[in-house]
């Protein structure tokens, strides 16, 4: 049993990296237990003598303006007057996208325009070795990649493409196309974390001294998600940059003096933003609501801070019950009980809370003892990866089950299942990093969304977007950078892009990047474009409704 719970650990501790891939964002996210996938058309590739690279079809592609006259050919300023004319990308999708843009001047930076991954620029003279990792020829930065297909056996592998190569891609592209980082070439060390095994945790410490004492990268980058300590042993104990799509504890946030960089919110943000969302539209009025949260260390404390309280001070009568993982993350203590608790109390709003094991459980005893469809409306957000098709789809394993939670409402930052609308065109930044991948990939890899969904193409448009902040980072600390000048440019970068081109941030303080939440909604059966295939019983979908608003921080 020790070795069973070691295993259901070890899978769940990298859904994280299933909710970015799977999402379409970035991003990944989830806790400690259960959580946690950007460029168009290659141009001239005539090496030194071509100024830049194209990855979008600028024939297509979204103009960059270049002031209030922007595409007036008879425009009569003076260079300098064009030359200090912001470049403002024009977001085709309008409100929070293009409110977002206008306050992003991209400039001339080698490494913030959105239709080039990135441009050759000058070198600086007189570099010199200035600290551990940066010398004057070289900058070494890590990736770690968790061992994702040892969960194949389990049911939960993903076609998410090959990340160590895709890294490889834009690093090399970098080095060979733009020059570098000011000249200096970018060393990129690599190493592996178990997923499974007896000491999934001691393989991930070795990871973090792999890339941080040995290869002495100055940071490091992860998309396959990576969990627990070993966070705390590159950013705490290291000091080291970690750019993941990994949502975290604000403790570990806190703690790591702000080197530790998401993709995603915080774990307790994930619940705040759901719940302040929901009150203020008011559709938990009327409603008696039940919690079923998980006793695993540091989720209940969560759960309680974050959405009970919260619901108590509205007014509203929540029914919060604790389920035991018996020390582990199978949740399955006191399941009947609890839901005899919801039926007595006339529960018919439910968060859901629970982890990819224990979630399908308490919904099938939600089924055993009465519930029917439309006598319960369910709520989520993305805490314990329940924003992942993949998560959440296993509570449609059990057919009644999965026509119960029909219906469920999500509140996210993510992206999943944009793809289905009939509309969906990829942005600018998601399609060109994919055909720069393709274009310059050794194996011939080639990733489309409609026909792997976004799986192998979000992946790669995650790390595009991790490898675009470590290069923005690293070039504006400078001619002679030190590691202290690096962390000191990547905290304030201001806005940034990833692969949803979605508002998302850094500043001091705040280096959990997204700030923007969308309402989801979860489909069973599914009858809709490239819905997730399941292996057993009839697919399911989640849909966002493309009501994007700021986070309510």
């Amino acid at each position: 049993m020790h070795n069973l719970r070691l295993r259901w650990l070890a899978i769940l501790l990298a859904f994280s990296f299933f909710a970015a891939a799977c999402g379409g964002e970035t991003t990944g996210d989830s806790d400690d237990d259960t959580d946690d996938a950007d460029t168009a058309e290659q141009g001239d590739d005539s090496g030194d003598d071509a100024p830049e690279t194209t990855v979008g079809d600028n024939d297509d592609a979204p103009e960059t303006t270049t002031g209030d006259d922007a595409g007036d050919e008879t425009d009569s300023g003076t260079p300098e007057e064009q030359e200090a004319r912001p470049n403002i990308y024009e977001d085709p999708r309008g409100g929070i996208f293009a409110e977002f843009q206008q306050g992003f001047d991209r400039g001339d930076h080698p490494f913030a325009q959105h239709d080039v991954f990135c441009l050759r620029h000058d070198p600086a003279q007189n570099r010199v070795d200035t600290d551990d990792g940066i010398t004057a020829e070289s900058i070494k930065v890590g990736h770690i990649r968790s061992r994702l297909e040892d969960l194949t056996d389990f049911g939960f592998a993903v076609p998410v493409g090959d990340p160590k190569e895709i890294f490889e891609v834009f690093i090399d592209y970098i080095n060979s196309e733009c020059g570098g980082i000011r000249g200096r070439m970018l060393d990129l060390g690599y190493t592996e974390a178990e997923v499974l095994g007896a000491d999934v945790d001691g393989s991930r410490n070795a990871a973090c001294l792999a890339m941080t004492e040995d290869h002495q990268s100055v940071i490091v980058m992860n998309s396959t998600g990576f969990q627990g300590t070993a966070n705390l042993c590159l950013v705490e104990e290291q000091e080291t940059i970690f750019i993941s799509t990994q949502g975290q504890t604000e403790e570990f946030m806190s703690r790591s003096n702000d080197l530790l960089l998401s993709l995603s919110p915080t774990l307790e943000e994930s619940l705040h933003f759901m719940v302040v969302d929901l009150l203020n539209s008011g559709e938990l009025d009327g409603l008696t609501l039940g919690v079923a949260a998980p006793n695993t260390p540091g989720q209940v404390e969560a759960v309680e801070e974050g959405l009970v309280i919260p619901l108590r001070d509205a007014g509203f009568e929540v029914v919060f019950d604790v389920i035991d993982c018996g020390g582990g993350t199978i949740c399955f203590g006191g399941v009947a009980e609890s839901v005899t608790n919801m039926v007595d109390a006339g529960v018919n709003g439910f968060f859901n809370v629970l982890n990819v094991v224990s979630a399908p459980g308490y919904i099938g005893e939600m089924v055993n003892q009465g519930y029917e469809p439309g006598d319960v409306r369910f709520f989520a957000s993305d805490f314990n990866s329940q924003t992942s098709e993949l998560v959440s789809g296993q509570i449609a394993n059990n057919v009644e089950a999965g026509n119960l939670y029909n219906g469920a409402t999500i509140i996210d930052f993510r992206t999943t299942g944009e793809y289905r609308d009939p509309d969906y065109e990829p942005n600018a930044i998601a399609d060109g990093c994919n055909r720069l991948y393709s274009e310059n990939s050794p194996s011939g890899a080639s990733h489309d969304w409609r026909t792997l969904g976004d799986s192998a193409y979000g992946m790669v448009g995650s790390v595009c977007g991790i490898v675009r902040i470590m290069a923005r980072g690293l070039y504006d600390a400078g001619d002679n950078p030190t590691v202290a000048d690096v962390r000191e440019a990547i905290t304030n970068l201001g806005p940034i892009d990833n692969n949803a081109m979605s508002p998302a941030s850094i500043r001091p303080g705040k280096t959990q990047m997204a700030d923007t939440i969308q309402t989801l909604d979860f489909s069973f059966p599914c009858d809709q474009p490239l819905p997730f295939v399941r292996r057993s019983g009839d697919p399911i979908c989640i849909t966002g409704r493309n009501d994007f608003r700021p986070a309510p921080r």
